[in-house]
């Protein structure tokens, strides 16, 4: 693209001129452009002011790599339609049948291809650091370990609970410190992202007119939120979030750890929750009372402060955590 440079200072409003030599041959290209609308007018609209946004800054497009009037599009590992964003990996059935990694390097790819899909997975956080804190010296103990392997043998078989301690069973043949220990631990966590990566929910749009509900929970060293909206007496996931705790942040309280939580969800999706009111679910009062309270000092004070141009209603589920998992549970919906 060629046009006439602004001089500094001043603002770039386009091309000098119109009628600029093709683009053709240049080595600079626009690749995977989606054009959206909720209706087939609206489309069109749209593709016409593309179209002559190219034609004025004489970019070419090639018709046979162009797909007009889809429903559902692929784009970038995901399929995109009315309903939602769903997760689509190429490779999705070898990390559904993936064994547990026999090295870092195969570790490290697999945990790559779930941090892309990171918004899809509830609770990555949460069990991710567990896959994440092993070295090499921990898959040459792994290969030499056979009791180790049948753990992983066992869950594959179904036995989930390696602590069941019938007669005959795993828990029979394993060390107890083994049994307790951060192996299970990792066990547990990579078969459960990769189940939970085969069932990924469809993410729903953001819709402006329906209310946004946020629902906040920590562990003692993760914190995980998720906003959703209600369609049909059914909640639907629009976004998960969730990130390990610094090591300042692990001797917070669980409600100090649930206002984390919260502040952070609310600063990555700034621009879809600002000036709207806003649904928290979380396991305790205090949440409701720190928002509402006033001449908190330290933390709290300022944590108030950063919540207090919000209009949020802080509902304490009844139940707790119980509660809390069970809407997850029933709103995620495939």
């Amino acid at each position: 693209m060629r046009g006439a440079k602004p001089r500094r200072g001043q603002l770039w409003r386009g091309p000098a001129s119109v009628g600029q030599p093709s683009a053709l041959g240049r080595r600079s290209y626009i690749d995977d452009i989606l054009v959206t609308a909720g209706s087939w007018d609206e489309t069109c609209e749209r593709v016409e002011a593309l179209l002559e946004s190219c034609d004025q800054w004489n970019l070419s497009i090639s018709v046979e790599k162009n797909y007009w009037g889809m429903r559902k599009v692929d784009y970038l590992g995901h399929q995109v339609s009315e309903d939602g964003l769903d997760a689509k990996p190429k490779d999705l059935s070898s990390l559904r049948d993936l064994p547990f990694p026999s090295s870092l390097r195969a570790m490290q790819s697999f945990l790559s291809s779930l941090n892309y899909y990171s918004r899809f997975l509830e609770d990555y956080a949460v069990y991710a650091p567990t896959l994440y804190e092993l070295r090499e010296v921990d898959f040459a103990e792994l290969k030499m370990r056979a009791d180790l392997r049948e753990i992983w043998n066992g869950m594959e078989k179904g036995h989930a609970d390696c602590n069941a301690g019938e007669s005959g069973g795993i828990a029979t043949k394993v060390d107890p410190e083994v049994k307790e220990g951060r192996w299970l631990h990792a066990f547990r966590a990579f078969w459960t992202l990769r189940e939970k990566i085969g069932t990924t929910p469809i993410l729903r749009h953001f819709d402006p007119d329906r209310l946004p509900v946020i629902i906040v929970y920590a562990s003692e060293w993760a914190i995980s939120d998720s906003i959703m909206q209600e369609h049909d007496h059914t909640y639907y996931p629009v976004t998960f979030a969730s990130r390990t705790l610094k090591s300042n942040d692990l001797n917070y309280n669980v409600v100090e750890k649930e206002v984390l939580a919260l502040l952070r969800i609310l600063d990555l999706n700034y621009n879809l929750l600002v000036v709207r009111p806003i649904k928290v679910l979380a396991r305790h009062s205090t949440l409701a009372w720190l928002f509402r309270s006033s001449g908190l000092q330290g933390r709290l004070g300022q944590w108030a402060a950063l919540l207090s141009p919000w209009t949020l209603e802080i509902v304490k589920c009844t139940k707790g955590e119980d509660e809390i998992l069970g809407v997850l549970a029933a709103s995620i919906t495939p």
